[in-house]
């Protein structure tokens, strides 16, 4: 045995170097030893590491071959030695046990099925009695044994029914007198057990849904109820040294009510969203046990951490789904039972005292939140002291606003308790609708108070800024927007007055700094949170002509003032928020006041046309893009850089945004702005142009291609552009020149120069192309790009092959290939569908079969006529296509998911229209190609898009080849009828053979003459494809793509399974040899008492196949599959 050569004392040190030792080299020899002594029998590299640990300790050459030890030779003795391990060893050894329990885990994990079932209660009774013999070992290794304690129960579920008892077999932790230690083990047991049942699987989904759906429907209420009870005990103990206990029980309910009940499989960040699906089942519990009761007399007896936990379940309470209840009067008790607790709470001392705990506080607020979001207004507003509970929660609320600094993360939920209120208020009483459009006008306010007492604080440096996350201010700004809409006038005109403060207020620093060196920045945050908190609405337009009004105001301030000093505010922060926010009024201001309803908003532009003269959407455009074009100008200064990138990305997006409208594109058009833009885009101005600056951020990086997108649009909004379209690539004609001239020679640009110039130039163009949609657009740039700079594209890709100009130009040729809306149409006449085809053939890698994909599957070219006329240009693209492939090891093509996509992009268009007119592709490929279809199926989450490809490549490979050989018989049996006819007797004289014409050829069966041409593809059609031939002397490609697709068919759950069935059929009929040969193999590795089941499924499979691929015969063949599916699951 092993601990002849490993003491326990050795196995503890290995152990204390595996978990901590600081050196990696150390850890790997520990590892690569442990492997060997404790082997999973999972992974080859653990055997290869172990293998070299055998090696260092002097094993055999046969011991070296299993790479482990040869005392141990399955998962079970590996097992059974772990489990020993763990009996004869003392809490002194700690890592070992740490150790132990892992590799336990993983054999559990990785090989259950093979342990029999007393082997598998064995060992799960042997973990149970561990836990229960020593509670005072360290929590970590109690922990480690509870998972796998719930790992065992979960995975032996279904087969054992001493396993599903579960409540029961944990009674000894719970009898009369047992310590405290072991009452909470025995929570934490059901706890672990229950949060196990609840984590999927993605290659066995439907057997651990199963599994889950069962424990659902058989232990999972009864857990609850014997929690419940729990808790319902300890009220009767006020003894401080139960608070642990208390607190197991809680985190056990809570994660009772956390389960999946649906199958939804939701993740964390969904833990807001929906209310808690139980089972009707589980009625009793919230109508007839006092569940309520319980948890709030909890909450106001317990202390610290455990009342904490209590609002918690009292959160999940509040989202039980309402269709649980068996009538509306037990619904409404229970909402109206929720509602005066809440009441109590916030009226009594003892619960204000209680929620001034931050964690209490924080988990009330959620309470509220989730209560809203759960039951209707309509029940809500039956409750008789309904205005007291509003009204309460309004001074709540209030005071939460103010509380930003004690806990931030409280005031989002206060705010979707009231954005879910006042939309529904339409089903309260009239008298209680004003009654909560009264609040809203205070919460308003003291939210916009709060907001900028904060931003004071920020300023000041006491806190960080919480407005710095655009994604989370936003969302919180627009539910903001949705209480003050309430009551719109009174909120909007608080709003205002605020505003005019801050504005005159910045007028005064302008002035002070005017005259001295004092710099308005100190309210730029004030200034974020006010503009940012505009959102129109059709609505009370008057009054958001007003708020407009005043930002307009504020923006011309800002002009004046940046023309005087460019760099006006002495924070680059500062300046980001502040134009930030402006983008965002312009965004808000477009949405609902430009566009083709504008003019139904007279009195928003009755008001600006009175005060700023601005009559109508066009001259607000105007405004904008006039104040929006600065942005996109950079200071110049290295410490303004990332917020001025930033600024550039968001008001790009502001202008994508304007022209994607159709009468505002049509606007923006008109604008002398738009006009000088368009003459003068590649502005030196414009820092994020120049392509030395180089980005991390991908929207960053993006941002010449974007601007060149909007420009595109802009340009061909109009209908005859052909004069602005000649003066607008005229700049790019004189940088394209300058580089024909380095390229011959005669430049004084150097190398660098050059490669930096074009990679900004295809950026550009590449942006410029992706927004032309109609022939009209595209034959214009057609014609202005090819031949003149195509041969620059050719130039580049030979001198920089590798270096981001080349996948930049790649990038720029897949969307100039790209015959999105058919807008790549030529004359029947005109060659530049061909041209543009054999131009691919220059591109290259990834993007080269990108290029490729949309060049043979763009359907502008018929492909018939390069073989007609001898034009070698596919036969020279696809080359390249298979020499790229060659050149790129199997292993990388299918590890950057990019590559892949495109790789089996082409075999699939390959496949479909072009394999069967090759005379003949390369062993080497076809060896190539049909591992990826093999491999690229195989992983147990796949790229399910590629997966799908693979297969239908394979099946359509195998159509053609079952075709080509049933032809090949029909033709063979005709030739054997016609050699016959001829050679018979009275099938005609001597001289009346003699007589024919030899020129023509042999007669036919009929006795007709055959032409020459005829004999040619006679001859031409006897020949073997080389398909059919390669697969018929490489069985073993047959072999290789049948077991790998017939064992994920059968064991593993995929979207995809329809696609990866159908080529399984064709793979049966080409080897059926193989097929006998595997599935008896598969048959007899079944369980014995599951073989004569397996067995009929797999004689039934082939049953009323015949040997076709026709549609009847493939669906026949899919449903007989899916009853072995049945039988392994």
């Amino acid at each position: 045995m092993m601990a002849t050569a490993l003491d326990l004392h050795s196995l503890e040190q290995y152990c204390e170097t595996l978990y901590n030792s600081s050196s990696r080299t150390s850890r790997i020899q520990v590892e690569s030893l442990l492997n060997y002594h404790f082997p999973t029998f999972s992974f080859s590299s653990s055997a290869a590491s172990s293998s070299s640990a055998a090696a260092a300790s002097g094993a055999d050459d046969d011991t070296l071959h299993k790479g482990h030890s040869p005392s141990i030779n399955t998962p079970i003795e590996s097992a059974l030695f772990c489990r020993s391990l763990l009996e004869n060893t003392k809490n002194q050894f700690a890592l070992m046990q740490v150790f132990a329990t892992s590799r336990l885990k993983s054999l559990v994990e990785d090989h259950f099925t093979t342990f029999t079932t007393p082997e598998q209660i064995g060992l799960r009774t042997f973990v149970l009695r561990y836990i229960y013999q020593n509670p005072t070992a360290p929590p970590f290794i109690i922990k480690a044994q509870e998972q796998l304690f719930a790992i065992i129960t979960k995975l032996g579920w279904i087969e054992n029914d001493e396993f599903r008892t579960l409540v029961d077999q944990l009674q000894v932790f719970f009898q009369l007198g047992t310590a405290s230690e072991y009452r909470i083990i025995g929570m934490d047991l059901l706890t672990a057990v229950a949060a196990e049942m609840n984590i999927p699987n993605n290659r066995h989904a439907t057997k651990y849904r199963k599994i889950a759906v069962n424990f659902r429907d058989s232990q999972l209420l009864p857990i609850f109820q014997f929690a419940l009870s729990m808790l319902q005990t300890t009220l009767q103990v006020s003894d401080r040294s139960t608070d642990k206990f208390k607190e197991s029980i809680l985190i056990l309910m809570r994660t009772c009510l956390s389960f999946d009940f649906i199958g939804t499989v939701p993740d964390e960040s969904s833990d807001d969203i929906g209310s808690i699906q139980v089972p009707t089942t589980w009625r009793s519990v919230f109508e007839e046990s006092g569940y309520l009761d319980v948890l709030w007399e909890c909450w106001k007896k317990f202390h610290n951490h455990s009342s904490v936990l209590v609002m918690e379940s009292l959160s999940q309470a509040a989202s039980i789904r309402r269709s649980l209840f068996s009538s509306d009067d037990t619904r409404h008790a229970y909402i109206h039972h929720i509602m005066r607790e809440t009441i109590l709470t916030l009226k009594s001392v003892a619960g204000q005292n209680k929620i001034q705990d931050v964690g209490n506080f924080h988990e009330f607020c959620r309470m509220l939140s989730k209560f809203r979001s759960t039951f209707q207004m309509s029940e809500i507003c039956e409750f008789k002291n309904f205005e007291q509970w509003i009204s309460l929660i309004g001074e709540f609320t209030s005071r939460g606003f103010h509380s930003w600094k004690w806990s931030p993360n409280s005031v989002p939920y206060l705010m979707t308790f009231w954005g879910k209120m006042v939309p529904s208020i339409s089903a309260a009483k009239q008298e209680t609708q004003e009654y909560i459009q009264r609040v809203t006008v205070d919460l308003s306010r003291a939210y916009l108070k709060s907001r900028l007492e904060c931003a004071q604080a920020v300023i000041e440096g006491e806190v960080d800024d919480p407005l710095e996350s655009e994604d989370e201010l936003v969302p919180t700004l627009e539910t903001y927007a949705t209480v003050a809409r309430c009551k719109y006038v009174e909120s909007a005109q608080y709003i205002v007055a605020e505003f005019k403060d801050l504005s005159k207020r910045h007028r005064e620093l302008i002035q002070r700094a005017s005259t001295g060196t004092t710099s308005p920045s100190l309210d730029s945050n004030e200034i974020k949170e006010r503009l940012l908190s505009y959102q129109s609405t059709s609505e009370q337009d008057q009054m958001d002509g007003e708020m407009a009004s005043e930002v307009l105001g504020f923006i011309h301030q800002i002009q004046i003032w940046s023309a005087q000093r460019p760099l006006f505010i002495a924070s680059p922060d500062a300046h980001l928020y502040v134009q930030s926010a402006i983008i965002h009024f312009y965004t808000q201001f477009r949405s609902s006041y430009i566009g083709e309803e504008s003019s139904k908003s007279v009195k928003v532009y009755t008001i600006l046309g009175e005060r700023w003269g601005l009559n109508g959407p066009n001259q607000v455009l105007d405004v904008i893009m006039n104040s929006s074009l600065g942005n996109l100008r950079s200071s110049g200064d290295p410490e303004w850089r990332k917020q001025e990138d930033q600024l550039t990305v968001r008001t790009l997006r502001l202008f994508t945004q304007l022209v994607s409208g159709y009468s505002s594109v049509k606007h923006i058009r008109k604008l002398d702005t738009t006009k000088a833009l368009l003459k003068n885009h590649n502005s030196s101005d414009f820092k994020f142009l120049d392509p030395t600056k180089k980005s991390s951020d991908i929207a960053v990086a993006r941002c010449r291609m974007v601007y060149y997108t909007m420009l595109s649009r802009l340009l061909f909004s109009e209908d005859n552009i052909e004069t602005d379209f000649w003066r607008f690539v005229k700049p790019w004609e004189l940088i394209l020149d300058q580089v024909t001239l380095a390229f011959e020679g005669s430049s004084e640009h150097g190398e660098e120069d050059i490669r930096l110039i074009l990679l900004g130039i295809f950026k550009d163009l590449r942006g410029f192309v992706s927004s032309i949609t109609n022939r009209k657009q595209y034959n214009l740039f057609f014609e202005w790009f090819y031949p003149a700079y195509t041969p620059i594209v050719l130039r580049a890709m030979e001198v920089w092959p590798l270096d981001e100009l080349g996948i930049a130009i790649m990038r720029f040729w897949h969307e100039f290939a790209s015959n999105k809306s058919s807008r790549v149409t030529f004359d029947n006449s005109s060659p530049n569908g061909i041209l543009l085809f054999r131009e691919t053939r220059y591109k290259g890698i990834m993007l080269y079969f990108n290029v490729l994909t949309a060049s043979l599957s763009g359907k502008y070219v018929n492909f018939g006529v390069f073989k007609l006329y001898g034009d070698k240009a596919l036969d020279q693209v696809l080359e390249a296509f298979f020499s790229l492939t060659l050149a790129i090891p199997v292993e990388d093509m299918l590890t950057f998911p990019k590559l892949t996509h495109a790789y089996f992009s082409v075999v699939d268009v390959f496949v479909s229209d072009h394999m069967t007119g090759l005379s003949v592709v390369p062993k080497p490929v076809l060896d190539y190609m049909f591992r990826a279809l093999g491999e690229i199926i195989l992983p147990q989450n796949p790229d399910t898009i590629c997966c799908t490809m693979a297969c239908s490549a394979v099946d359509k490979i195998c159509t053609f080849v079952l075709n080509w050989i049933l032809k090949d018989k029909i033709r063979k049996n005709e030739h054997q009828e016609e050699l016959h006819s001829n050679g018979s007797p009275g099938s005609g004289s001597n001289s009346q053979r003699s007589s024919v014409d030899l020129s023509r050829g042999p007669p036919n069966s009929n006795g007709r003459p055959v032409s020459r041409r005829r004999q040619q593809q006679r001859q031409q059609q006897q020949e073997t494809h080389w398909l059919v031939e390669y697969l018929m002397a490489s069985k073993d490609v047959l072999s290789f793509l049948f077991q790998i697709i017939f064992q994920v068919v059968v064991f593993e759950e995929r979207n995809n399974y329809w696609s990866l069935s159908r080529p399984l059929l064709g793979l049966i009929l080409l080897n059926r040899d193989y097929y006998v040969e595997y599935t008896n193999n598969f048959v007899h590795g079944q369980l014995p008492d599951r073989q004569e089941k397996v067995q009929e499924a797999v004689n039934a499979l082939m049953e009323d196949i015949d040997f076709n691929m026709t549609t009847i015969n493939r669906d026949r063949f899919t449903q007989n599959i899916t009853a072995i599916v049945l039988f392994t699951l």
